[in-house]
């Protein structure tokens, strides 16, 4: 009973605060963004509480042309009071051409900010030292999706390092069967599957986090030891005999989306076609009809494993970062209300929810499902440790990130273990 009371104070006191005292009743926010549908409805309902406890009034809108309209809006003049982007890249591209206001002008105290979001969340709107972006929700790609049930029949063991992941494939192997399965064809995107792989693994060997930031920026090259050495992991995975079901024809002209498939199936013994899968929290979408609804119970996850003991649990992700574009007194008491850790309460409480609050300390306990309790447990303790990193290859330049890396990744799963060091040198010499 105490934490409606306590929420109602806070913000009587944030929005009393922003406009000295007086009132902001009837004040109308806009906010603009890409959540469409069932999104767009739970983002919305996350504003209820707010305007009944201050009066203010939040619309939003959203579309699934959001990024060509607000571009319009931004030139022309007539811009909402904030945008919701899908990728912090675009944040900084309206902060540099100056339509942004700084999250200090809008009261927002920095130091605090990245203590409640780490610093490497915050840092991706931030331009010349000056922070523009409201880190708004994340979603997970660091998990392995695997069947207790299967598991435990044969007692196996879900593994936490990257040595008993391995160990446990060779028993798989041992027993007749194939450990995982892996699948990256994506139409013109093919590759992207690989390069998720090789991200996970980088983000766990060499210096972690500080190695994978240079690497993002070519300070550390695609042909350093480091970046070697995850290409030797994953081609360990993606080449050792009946690792991978149908092998490595299968990893080049499987649809991503049909992948795990073979997990589903059983053969004449009764065995699944693989047991563990290495993809994001989004595939559940993807998988065959009446299997959705059993995610986190007859299929579920569990962490990439750890590689390096010595470093920090870290996560690999994507993201929505918001921008504002005025500092009214309604507009600041907005901005505060979303980076408060209870902004996120009603949205992780409904079953329809497929997003992840970005707050270090949100708790995991609040989310409706088991599954989404383990993704934000996930999610909460490496942004805690400052070890959420979003996803390389979108980092990259994109002849690289979308282009030579997915390429040669591609090429790697075709040509074998030896050609770890062409696919490298050919990625680095694509570097513009």
């Amino acid at each position: 009973m105490k934490k409606p009371l306590l929420v109602s104070f806070l913000l009587l006191t944030l929005v009393l605060g922003a406009c000295g005292g007086g009132s902001l009743e009837g004040e109308e926010v806009t906010i603009t963004g890409a959540l469409i549908g069932v999104e767009q409805d739970l983002f919305r309902a996350a504003f209820d509480s707010f305007t009944e406890e201050t009066g203010i009034i939040v619309s939003y809108t959203g579309s699934d042309n959001f990024e060509q309209e607000i571009q319009i809006q931004m030139e022309s003049g007539d811009t909402p009071d904030f945008a919701l982007w899908p990728q912090p890249g675009a944040v900084v591209d309206a902060a540099k051409r100056g339509y942004l206001i700084p999250m200090a002008d809008l009261d927002i105290d920095v130091d605090d900010y990245k203590n409640n979001y780490s610093s490497y969340l915050v840092g991706l709107g931030e331009v010349d030292g000056v922070v523009y972006g409201g880190a708004a929700s994340v979603n997970l790609k660091s998990l392995v999706w695997y069947q207790p049930e299967e598991f435990a029949a044969r007692g196996y063991s879900v593994p936490e390092t990257w040595d008993e992941m391995i160990a446990l494939a060779d028993q798989i192997v041992a027993d007749g069967m194939n450990p995982f399965c892996f699948g990256m064809y994506s139409n013109g995107a093919s590759g992207w599957l690989a390069t998720d792989w090789m991200e996970d693994i980088m983000l766990r060997t060499g210096s972690g986090t500080d190695s994978y930031d240079k690497w993002v920026t070519n300070e550390l090259a695609f042909t350093d030891p480091i970046v070697k050495n995850a290409a030797t992991l994953l081609s360990q995975i993606m080449h050792t005999e009946n690792y991978v079901v149908g092998g490595t024809d299968a990893i080049v002209s499987t649809f991503f989306g049909n992948a795990q498939d073979p997990m589903f199936s059983k053969d004449a013994n009764g065995n699944p076609g693989c047991f563990m899968h290495r993809q994001a929290s989004f595939i559940t979408a993807f998988w065959p009809e009446g299997e959705n609804q059993f995610a986190g119970s007859k299929t579920t996850v569990f962490p990439f494993p750890v590689i390096d003991a010595s470093l920090p649990k870290a996560a690999l992700g994507a993201g929505d970062m918001w921008g504002a574009f005025n500092d009214r007194d309604a507009t600041k008491a907005v901005a505060e209300y979303m980076l408060s850790v209870g902004f996120f309460d009603s949205i992780a409480a409904s079953p329809d929810n497929s997003r992840l609050s970005a707050h270090a300390s949100y708790p995991a306990a609040n989310y409706n499902s088991d599954l989404y309790k383990e993704f934000g447990q996930i999610v909460s303790d490496a942004l805690s440790a400052n070890a959420f990193r979003f996803d390389a290859s979108d980092l990259m330049p994109p002849e690289v990130g979308a282009g030579s890396f997915w390429k040669e990744m591609m090429n790697l799963a075709v040509e074998g273990p030896g050609y770890v060091d062409t696919a490298l040198d050919n990625i680095q010499k694509s570097w513009p």
